[in-house]
């Protein structure tokens, strides 16, 4: 998370298809469309085009006595090139445009709060999130937290007043208490904030809950100061910094001071470390923007490390 911090959406275009939105009608159109391939500029044979549209939400329609989705599939009159497949996705313009925003304030924006859905990628063997995809969620987490406040400058989630004075934010330590790791298809709902921590750091916390039960699986706290981009030497806080982001402090903790690890991290040598991993090289897919390695990749290593 060397830095404080979308759902996207993705759009494919296949051979004879368009994608399209016509927002003057408030509906949302997609095209899809499929011929022969030895057929490309006047097809002859039977091909197949869908059309997703979005319109009165309460207007859900069926195929075979069944919804698809809350998708309403029908088939189009056969004009003898090609027939049509019509798939009317009824959701309002408006709606399907907020969706795509990343995240939401709440709590007089003091708080930004992001949902996401668990992956199969992200899963172990156990089909449970391992502790780099929490790690990843946190930080894409406080990453769009600084994008969304208009505070975002050049930097991985620097602010204005940073990328001016060439620096960065990096994290000096982090505390994660795990309840239960979600599953493979769960819904994670993440709430994020800031706030002093002493004179030249800020406090990032995170709650983890599940989008369904609201319940909390996930604590966590971090340390964050600032180093400059070039010379890669930490640097007090300037105050210029530090107005931009004081407007979103809350004095608030997400583990409790008496459960929080805040002792000093003793430094770590070849004469007092467990257990010693050899030969680790940075790759160019362990570099961030910030073109240092990653904590989160630091992270994973440190798991590699120890056994099952």
């Amino acid at each position: 998370m060397a830095s404080m911090a979308k759902a996207s959406n993705v759009t494919s275009l296949f051979l004879g298809g368009v994608c399209k939105e016509e927002k003057t009608k408030n509906v949302a159109m997609a095209k899809l469309g499929f011929y022969s391939p030895r057929n490309l500029i006047k097809p002859k044979r039977k091909g197949l085009l869908l059309i997703a549209s979005a319109k009165n939400p309460h207007n859900l329609d069926m195929i075979n006595g069944k919804k698809v989705n809350g998708i309403f599939v029908g088939e189009a009159p056969y004009t003898g090139k090609k027939s049509t497949v019509l798939i009317k996705e009824h959701v309002p313009y408006k709606q399907a445009h907020a969706a795509s925003l990343v995240g939401r304030f709440v709590e007089d924006r003091h708080v930004y709060r992001q949902t996401f859905i668990i992956r199969s990628y992200e899963t172990g063997p156990d089909k449970t999130a391992t502790m780099e995809t929490v790690m990843n969620l946190l930080q894409e987490t406080a990453l769009n937290h600084v994008r969304s406040s208009g505070l975002a400058g050049n930097g991985f989630g620097a602010t204005r007043e940073m990328s001016l004075r060439k620096l960065i934010w990096v994290v000096t330590r982090i505390h994660v208490q795990v309840e239960r790791y979600s599953c493979w298809g769960d819904v994670v709902e993440i709430d994020t904030w800031v706030d002093a921590a002493g004179k030249n750091a800020m406090r990032r916390d995170w709650i983890i809950r599940d989008y369904n039960t609201q319940e909390i699986i996930t604590r966590a706290t971090s340390t964050w100061v600032i180093m400059n981009h070039e010379t890669r030497r930490l640097t007090k806080i300037p105050e210029q910094v530090r107005q931009e982001v004081i407007p979103f402090y809350l004095n608030r903790i997400a583990i409790a001071e008496e459960k929080n690890d805040i002792g000093k991290i003793d430094k770590l040598t070849d004469e007092n470390a467990e257990r010693i991993r050899s030969g680790l090289a940075p790759r160019w897919s362990d570099m961030d923007a910030n073109q240092h390695v990653n904590n989160v990749k630091y992270i994973g290593w440190i798991l590699e490390a120890f056994t099952n």
